[in-house]
């Protein structure tokens, strides 16, 4: 009976402060260190967790870069090549601001497909995969954490940023002469 550490583990109607408090209020710091699981993580553990934290944010800054830039061109070339088009749809009285909703929700549609296998392929394969296969670090077992909130949130950005990518080429298009743009000049 010589044990160096006790876990305890509690319902979830108290957080882990508060338990630490209540377990001071009774006296146990006189006969032992009481911290919650957060603070008696090793600091080398918890600098990895931020610098994956980190990491997995300049990865997704990346790649929601990369994503605009895709739309953007996807949406340049397929309005350049359907200026004669767009000029028609002009001459007959369809508004300017109609044409732009239009390939802005072009760039809408791509996001949300995008957006829905990524999530499809994260949460339905990547997370369960690496539940059951854990990445063996010499210090611990390394799981893929994917918490659905920033997730989310991420996605709502990719979304936002896409629809702007969608909206400039259609602007820049759309603003051409109406003649030019049948003409093709």
């Amino acid at each position: 009976m010589q044990a160096q550490e006790i876990a305890i583990k509690h319902s979830a109607r108290v957080n882990d402060e508060q338990f630490k408090n209540i377990a001071l209020s009774y006296g146990f710091d006189d006969y032992a260190k009481v911290r919650t699981a957060s603070e008696a993580i090793p600091k080398f553990l918890s600098d990895i967790q931020v610098t994956f934290g980190l990491l997995g944010n300049i990865i997704g800054f990346i790649g929601i870069i990369v994503s605009s830039i895709t739309i953007f061109i996807v949406i340049y070339i397929n309005a350049l090549t359907r200026r004669k088009y767009i000029g028609i749809l002009k001459g007959i009285g369809i508004s300017e601001g109609a044409i732009e909703f239009a390939y802005m929700m072009q760039s809408v549609f791509y996001a949300v497909i995008g957006i829905g296998i990524g999530l499809l392929f994260l949460y339905g394969f990547l997370v369960p995969f690496f539940a059951q296969n854990p990445i063996d670090f010499p210090f611990s077992d390394g799981i893929l954490v994917a918490d659905i909130g920033p997730t989310l949130f991420r996605a709502l950005i990719l979304l936002v940023v896409t629809m702007i990518a969608g909206l400039l080429p259609a602007r820049i298009i759309v603003r051409q002469n109406t003649l030019d743009s049948i003409l093709q000049r």
